[in-house]
């Protein structure tokens, strides 16, 4: 389990996408991820920050996106 968004990143780089997760931890590390543009992902239910994390049931990445990519670059070279 990554202890950080960017860890998580770091995770699935070379993955086959689409990565589906049902982690509610790792759904929020997605939820960062996508809010800072390093992903695509599809959360469900839709993402609402008034709800705790715990009540995702599911999140689907797409593709890491050239954001994500440069993010990776600044912090492992």
């Amino acid at each position: 389990m990554p202890a950080t968004p960017i860890e998580y990143l770091l995770e699935i780089e070379h993955a086959s996408f689409p990565v589906h997760v049902r982690d509610p931890e790792v759904i929020q590390a997605i939820a960062v991820l996508t809010a800072l543009g390093c992903v695509e992902a599809e959360i469900s239910p839709p993402l609402d920050l008034r709800r705790s994390f715990g009540d995702y049931e599911s999140a689907v990445v797409k593709k890491i996106t050239p954001e994500g990519i440069n993010e990776l670059a600044m912090e492992y070279g």
